[in-house]
């Protein structure tokens, strides 16, 4: 019950409900009707729709901002956060008996075991053992507790941005073999965003053990012919699904799959720039895991924004949107060693999953 932020840019074809937004002010209050035909015809039907039909968009204007101010706000309102995230936390450590440290970013911890040797670099995998729990002792995701279903040991390149910003820092204060709590403000975790199971600005607690620290390049995972079957397997699942669905797709030297429904226009995007996009993530099964255009996983008021080429993502997505223009819509099919591998995520991706993503560029930063 909160309004939607939805990014202007010009409509996309004939019909396009921008059109609509575009013709409003402040205070409106409008009716759209989109022609699920015309939909079809830009290539943008899901399977719940019906041709002949109009979809409706019960719409009212409540703001309209710049980019520049959409940011000043954003800026504003995370100081305003970390003050009650603050009172929060500290009301927590006087309640329980705990005496914390405090980084400068905000973060707090409390280290229960030392660890030995020397503390991770940027770039070095750590392997962890986590729970994930609310103020209220509630856990969310846990990989030592069975009742989450993954229980796999989770590896990670730390300062890569691959994790939450309390994750990413709190981890290089940590030794192999330290048992650690992090106490995660909202700002350092997943801020105003809802993220199922996790509510908006919540403060999150992380019980924390490091069980390894390696460099990235030394050869833990599995053995090169294994890696070589593995991606022939993906392949063909991926070749059977094209031929079986009567789509054409492109390939790239790494096993990536793409297909452009949508061309956008100007230059496609480099690494380094910031890249804004709408996605819909499933399995070759149709299950849907993740995506912000998907009611279902709370976060379609929020277009997903990240830094491209720098590793903030998995592989096939730094290499795949690279070959998209702003506005471009398509759908890319990533094998799974340029996804999550054999140790899938989060209990939704399977191990040596492969994975579809319809995605549109909504905006790319120079």
């Amino acid at each position: 019950n909160k309004p939607v932020p939805l990014p202007i840019s010009n409509p996309k074809f004939k019909g396009d409900p921008l059109e609509g937004f575009m013709r409003m002010v402040v205070g409106d209050s409008a009716v759209l009707r989109l022609p699920v035909d015309s939909l079809k015809k830009a290539g943008g039907m899901q399977p719940w729709m019906k041709e002949g039909e109009n979809i409706e968009y019960d719409v009212v204007m409540v703001s309209l901002k710049t980019d520049e101010e959409e940011k000043k706000e954003a800026a504003e309102n995370a100081t305003k956060q970390n003050k009650i995230d603050d009172k929060l936390l500290q009301e927590y450590f006087t309640k329980n008996k705990i005496k914390p440290m405090k980084t400068a970013s905000g973060l707090y911890y409390t280290i229960s075991k030392e660890g030995s040797g020397d503390h991770p670099k940027t770039g070095q995998t750590v392997g962890v053992n986590y729970t994930g729990m609310f103020m209220n002792g509630n856990k969310f995701d846990s990989n030592v507790d069975t009742t989450f279903h993954h229980p796999q040991v989770f590896s990670l390149e730390v300062g890569k941005g691959r994790v939450i910003r309390g994750w990413d820092e709190g981890l290089m204060l940590l030794k192999k073999g330290s048992k650690a709590t992090f106490y995660i403000p909202s700002t350092l975790a997943y801020g105003p965003q809802e993220r199922a199971p996790i509510p908006a600005n919540s403060i999150l607690i992380f019980d924390v053990e490091i069980l390894s620290i390696q460099e990235t390049q030394q050869p833990e995972a599995p053995k090169p012919h294994d890696a070589k079957q593995q991606t022939a397997i993906d392949d063909k699942l991926i070749n059977d699904y094209l031929a079986k669905n009567n789509i054409k797709a492109k390939k790239t030297p790494s096993g990536l799959y793409y297909r452009i429904i949508e061309e956008g226009t100007g230059e496609n995007p480099k690494p380094g720039q910031k890249v804004t996009m709408k996605y819909l993530g499933k399995t070759l099964d149709g299950n849907v895991f993740d995506g912000n255009m998907d009611d279902n996983f709370k976060s379609t008021r929020d277009n997903f924004a990240f830094t491209l080429g720098v590793g903030q993502v998995i592989r096939g997505w730094d290499e795949g949107v690279q070959l998209l223009k702003k506005g471009t819509k398509g759908t890319l099919y990533l094998p799974s060693g340029i996804a999550y591998g054999e140790r899938g995520a989060g209990g939704k991706i399977p191990p040596n999953a492969v994975l579809m993503f319809d995605v549109e560029v909504v905006n790319i930063d120079q």
